[in-house]
């Protein structure tokens, strides 16, 4: 995948991904490689170790939250989303007048 592909897909922001990307890459979790079609666009590869993280933790954490999802009736999955929305807007705001 690209970043680009990662932040459509997550709906993170493009820095907020970027670092992720660095940290894993500097854990050896991942490499960056040039796309075919156009060069400036870097694929990300998981590396053996990215793949055996994966496996053993990305894995079974995204399965039990997809479980726990399930567990919730839907106007409880409805309510639950609508308030997390409400914390990230306000935490956005929050984030948005700090100077760093």
């Amino acid at each position: 995948m690209s970043q680009r592909e990662i932040c459509a897909y997550t709906l993170l922001p493009r820095q907020t991904v970027n670092n992720v990307i660095n940290v894993f890459a500097s854990q050896g979790l991942l490499r960056l490689g040039g796309s075919k079609h156009d060069k400036r666009v870097k694929r990300i590869h998981l590396t053996d170790e990215g793949e055996r993280y994966r496996h053993e933790v990305v894995t079974p954490v995204r399965e039990a939250e997809l479980q726990a999802m399930a567990a919730l009736e839907p106007g409880e999955c409805r309510a639950m989303i609508a308030y997390v929305n409400k914390f990230m807007n306000a935490l956005e705001r929050r984030i948005g007048g700090l100077e760093v």
